[in-house]
């Protein structure tokens, strides 16, 4: 597996010289065999901003707090997940926190705020993840509090993982054994993704990961860009009966759709 990435890492430098090795991360699993797994990475353990990809993390603590149930909340996971939904995130983030946006803190009440927004890091912490999802995904923002969340201009509390890390969310899930058997099946009923889209604004398919699947695949996936990044992280079930876990991290070329099928045709085709 390792080499199987080392290869397709390097073919894709060649053919998108704008891409940069440090810019690059993948991270791939090998489920096929019920009771074993092969794993390789490429900069696995490389931080990268996680785009809408973060929203991983918050369903999976949705699910832990046991949320899914209310009306709001199942409706929200359903348009965060399935729409990759900005709206429905920051819903689900304040709900999962105990927090609720507004103007400036000072004091003690800013420190309060940012404990409780750490809700989700402390989890995955606590399992031996290095990951950071506490600030809402923007698409013109942020404001008030949300903007001292991130710390000053360095942005020490901006959102942060690896693709090691959504790899091994991804395993989790896959595995039935994210919080429990029926969570993980509700997730990841969450997380499938037609690779015939039947809505016109669904737009996690084409231009990812599930772009360069052959006839016959499964795809189940959460993709995330802004103007820079473009990731993926999917579980696919190849028609030969192959079950496998991608991940793809790509920075400073997000405006370029082909890229990141591009490297997953390639990854497949290393493991053929």
């Amino acid at each position: 597996m390792e080499l199987a990435l080392k290869h397709a890492a390097e073919q894709t430098l060649k053919d998108f010289p704008k891409l940069t090795a440090d810019n690059l991360a993948l991270s791939i699993i090998d489920v096929t065999k019920p009771s074993t797994i092969d794993r390789g990475d490429w900069h696995g353990d490389a931080p990268f901003y996680p785009a809408s990809v973060v929203k991983l993390y918050i369903m999976a603590e949705v699910f832990h707090q046991k949320l899914e149930g209310d009306p709001e909340a199942a409706r929200a996971l359903g348009e965060m997940i399935r729409l990759s939904d900005n709206d429905a995130t920051a819903y689900l983030i304040d709900l999962i926190s105990d927090t609720c946006p507004g103007p400036n803190l000072e004091g003690r009440a800013l420190a309060k705020f940012l404990d409780k927004r750490r809700v989700v890091n402390r989890w995955f912490a606590s399992m031996g993840y290095d990951i950071s999802a506490m600030a809402k995904p923007w698409s013109f923002g942020p404001f008030g509090r949300e903007k001292q969340l991130l710390g000053g201009d360095a942005r020490p509390n901006r959102n942060r993982s690896s693709a090691n890390s959504f790899a091994s969310l991804m395993l989790w899930i896959v595995r039935h054994r994210a919080i429990s058997g029926a969570d993980s099946d509700a997730m990841l009923a969450l997380l499938e993704r037609p690779l015939n889209p039947p809505r016109a604004d669904e737009n996690q398919v084409k231009e990812f990961i599930g772009e360069s699947l052959p006839a016959g695949s499964r795809e189940w996936s959460k993709a995330g860009w802004t103007s820079e990044v473009r990731h993926d992280a999917a579980y696919i079930e190849l028609p030969g009966g192959r079950k496998i876990i991608l991940v793809i991290m790509t920075r400073g070329t997000a405006d370029d759709v082909k890229l990141i099928p591009a490297i997953a045709k390639s990854v497949l085709s290393e493991l053929q």
